[in-house]
């Protein structure tokens, strides 16, 4: 096992109504993995397993190649962490004297970083934290985490208030952190943006289960939306299709292009038109994928049971 690498094994965490895995990854050093799902399934129960911030009530989870067990101090200061709502929002503390509190507390704080950061994101050293507007607060928690040089940052909605200027350089200041191509980013957020362009690697979750884990680009090529003359699309029965619509073209959505065009291409059907899914979309077919078939198995079991 790498140092770096992110390992969950056999998570889980239940809560009165909701139950989160199990959940079973391992992100690879040096790669920014995007988070992507609907509010409630379960990224800041995740993040917050692996902050140690609430324990799994089953599984292991290894950061740097050690648990928490034995080492919590010593993980969580190399940890940079964004939550989407932050005790350092609602401090009375000026910003100086945060930094101050942080430089305390990481060893490997620097002060040369966070002058800069400071400077780049134009936080004023003099103003209290509470007195900030959102983007402000926003602002003053992803700086805190970046000047703590972290081996592992973590970003709940971190650009959540940023206007389009400071969300540019917020994308170019995660991409620095990892110039070294040892350090993790994980990244929880609705914005498909960010993920297209920080991302090396997307995990969908829902309902608290991880639907999907693979690289981005690889993700991309498989979903596609295939169009072809119009015909009868029962007729075809091609592998792969998870939607299709008739019109003066027959549009199909495939979760696996390469299978699909081979069965069209020995059927002698010519392909039209390609064109890649957005995440979104890949997602909702992921979603409307798991309800089929979490019904289907319902309605077997309620069959067995008469």
């Amino acid at each position: 096992m790498n140092a770096y690498e992110v390992v969950l094994q056999g998570v889980e965490k239940s809560f009165e109504t909701f139950h989160f895995g199990p959940f079973d990854l391992n992100i690879e050093p040096g790669v920014c993995t995007a988070f992507v799902g609907p509010n409630g399934s379960g990224k800041t129960t995740l993040f917050e397993m692996l902050l140690n911030i609430c324990r799994p009530d089953q599984g292991k989870i290894t950061l740097f190649g050690s648990e928490y067990e034995q080492h919590d101090v010593d993980i969580k200061r190399r940890i940079g962490y964004v939550p989407d709502r932050s005790f350092i929002e609602e401090s009375s503390s000026r910003i100086e004297e945060l930094a101050d509190f942080h430089n305390h507390w990481f060893p490997a704080w620097s002060k040369d970083k966070w002058n800069e950061l400071s400077e780049r994101f134009e936080l004023n050293p003099k103003a209290k934290a509470n007195s900030l507007s959102k983007g402000m607060k926003r602002r003053l928690a992803f700086c805190l985490a970046i000047a703590q040089q972290p081996d592992l940052l973590i970003l709940d909605e971190p650009s959540s208030g940023f206007d389009p200027y400071i969300w540019r350089i917020m994308l170019d200041v995660i991409r620095e952190f990892m110039n070294s191509g040892e350090k993790n980013v994980l990244i929880a957020t609705h914005t498909i943006e960010e993920v297209r362009r920080l991302a090396d690697y997307v995990a969908f979750l829902y309902g608290g289960k991880l639907l999907d884990y693979k690289e981005k680009d690889a993700m991309l090529d498989e979903w596609k939306a295939l169009w072809i003359e119009s015909m009868d699309p029962d007729r075809l029965k091609l592998p792969g299709v998870v939607e299709c619509e008739q019109g003066a073209l027959t549009r199909f959505v495939t979760r696996n292009a390469a299978l699909t065009e081979e069965a069209l291409q020995a059927a002698g059907i010519p392909v039209i038109k390609r064109q890649s899914l957005e995440l979104d979309e890949i997602l909702h077919h992921m979603i409307a994928e798991k309800k089929h078939k979490e019904q289907a198995a319902k309605s077997r079991k309620g069959a067995e049971n008469t």
